[in-house]
């Protein structure tokens, strides 16, 4: 899979979702698609960026498959209200976010 500048600038960063035992700045960190686009398909904005945020592998997978007592309902509202406007600023700042 061809990685975009917005996909590879996970890169180093820290996780933006920081569940109960979220790995933080850790190799495992990518930008994670924010669910509503259907198997295989990105997520994105009227202006081609892709909508997502920075998560650890453990808050990754937690957000697709699911929370041992995290309902699905409460971890959108976390991605909707703290991840994803924490990793839009970062990649505004690193110039890959399109106004």
């Amino acid at each position: 899979m061809k990685q975009n500048s917005q996909t590879k600038s996970a890169r180093g960063e820290a996780c933006s979702l920081r569940l109960d035992k979220c790995q933080g700045r850790s190799p495992t960190v990518v930008l994670a698609h924010k669910n509503n686009g259907g198997m295989g398909t990105k997520a994105q904005d009227d202006k081609g960026n892709e909508i997502g945020f920075y998560a650890c592998h453990y808050c990754h997978t937690c957000y697709d498959t699911g929370h041992p007592y995290y309902t699905k309902a409460f971890m959108e509202d976390l991605v909707d209200q703290f991840a994803i406007p924490e990793t839009r600023e970062k990649l505004k700042k690193k110039l890959l976010w399109k106004e």
